[in-house]
């Protein structure tokens, strides 16, 4: 059995055992086990991919065993042997022989079900596969099976991407959320970009600043070079847009930290606070921020935030993070229709304490990494009815400054990015001013 695919097998069960997000728990468990570059690819492949497709092979594990009832340890074994088999560039036997010799370590008693579950899948293949558990299934049913989407993620996508004018493109994006996204950097300022553009490394097409990479970034990271996608990047350049370098700005939600980097980047005489109510977070804010940075730390829910105190906020909200399925798939198999209530509730609480927290003529930038349209253009929509000294402001607009070539719909003042179009995480974007007066 070769290393990486124990530490794959080791590293799914801790996500689904600690309730933890891959992204977190791979660098940390690559540096423990001292994997080579040569291997990081690989076990990032193995680990990810089993993860996105989790759905799809459970369905061929049930089909194959008629339901059979298997341990979590089995259950991933399988789940990566099926990835190798149809889905990375691994000889059929090598696939089947390595996932076998896993399962005697872990489970000896299951290894002959093991190898004939695989045996199986390999004469059948995927298409036969998928042939016989979609048969009789309803479109968005078979959809769902297809791309290794909850059904309920399908609908909701599917109303988001009506609403913004690109109906036919729901199996592009669930295509997008199952691609290996390439590493997006974001350079905080010119000396950054010089140094990237010396790299070869090619410019982002979404924002500015943004540039992209294919493989390990840690050569590459400073103090003003971060890991960051590129819709995040925009959300700060675009309130900093809004607000001009002198302003007063309040991150609200501010772990950890990412956009507060940016934000810092373009202030000159103006302030930045930034609230973040769990501690380990807002250290994580001060970490990227830096030691020289004058910005305030304040450890408290964004509800508290001082009424009139700011000239611009931005407000990136807590939410479903459907938007980032791609790098975040263990998202799609955790949240669930009956979390959003509580979700849109904290949202509207910070989007009111936000608008209060104005200064007349100041404006607050609302976003979320879910293109759900109850945490997007519904919130702002309820938000006006509330406020009525706040505008909405045409978002898109400002972010035509910023991009002149970037994708968006014109027809509405929000904004709403898209991965399969912009090669963002579906980031949503809208922006209120408070009237003068």
């Amino acid at each position: 059995m070769t290393n990486p695919r124990l530490i794959a097998h080791q590293l799914l069960l801790r996500v689904i055992e600690s309730d933890s997000y891959i992204n977190l728990l791979l660098p940390s468990l690559l540096r423990k086990e001292q994997v080579s570059d040569v291997d990081r690819g690989l076990v990032q492949e193995l680990s990810y991919g089993a993860l996105r497709w989790q759905l799809q092979y459970d369905r061929f594990i049930d089909e194959i065993t008629n339901g059979k009832q298997l341990s979590p340890k089995v259950r991933v074994a399988l789940r990566l042997g099926l990835h190798q088999l149809f889905r990375m560039r691994v000889p059929a036997h090598a696939a089947i022989n390595e996932s076998v010799e896993l399962v005697k370590k872990i489970e000896p008693k299951a290894a002959g079900l093991a190898n004939a579950v695989l045996r199986q899948a390999q004469r059948k293949g995927l298409d036969q596969l998928l042939l016989e558990v979609t048969q009789g299934l309803e479109t968005q049913e078979k959809l769902a099976l297809v791309h290794s989407h909850p059904i309920w993620i399908v609908h909701v996508l599917k109303s988001a991407l009506e609403l913004d004018g690109r109906a036919q493109q729901l199996e592009e994006l669930l295509q997008a959320n199952n691609a290996t996204p390439v590493v997006n950097l974001a350079a905080l300022s010119p000396a950054a970009e010089s140094r990237l553009k010396d790299e070869g490394l090619a410019p982002g097409e979404a924002s500015p600043i943004g540039y992209l990479l294919n493989g390990n970034p840690e050569r590459y990271l400073a103090s003003d070079v971060r890991v960051q996608d590129q819709g995040s990047q925009l959300v700060a350049l675009t309130l900093m847009e809004l607000a001009g370098a002198s302003a007063d700005v309040l991150d609200m939600c501010s772990g950890p930290g990412g956009k507060s980097a940016v934000l810092q980047s373009r202030l000159d005489s103006g302030t930045l606070t930034c609230m973040e109510p769990n501690a380990t977070r807002a250290k994580l804010v001060a970490d990227a921020l830096g030691p020289s940075s004058k910005a305030q730390i304040v450890v408290a829910p964004g509800q508290e935030a001082k009424p009139e105190s700011y000239d611009a906020v931005l407000l990136d909200a807590p939410c479903s993070g459907l938007g980032s399925l791609r790098r975040k798939p263990e998202s799609r198999w955790r949240k669930t229709p009956e979390q959003l209530g509580g979700l849109q509730r904290t949202q509207a609480e910070l989007l009111d304490a936000a608008i209060d927290s104005l200064r007349p003529g100041g404006v607050v930038l609302y976003s979320t990494c879910s293109p759900v349209t109850t945490e997007t253009n519904g919130q702002i929509s309820a938000a006006l009815e509330r406020h009525k000294d706040v505008e909405l402001i045409d978002v898109g607009e400002v972010l035509v400054k910023i991009n002149p070539v970037l994708d968006v719909n014109r027809k509405r003042k929000t904004v709403q990015l898209w991965t399969q179009v912009h090669g963002t995480d579906s980031m949503f974007m809208a922006a209120l001013r408070k009237k003068l007066g």
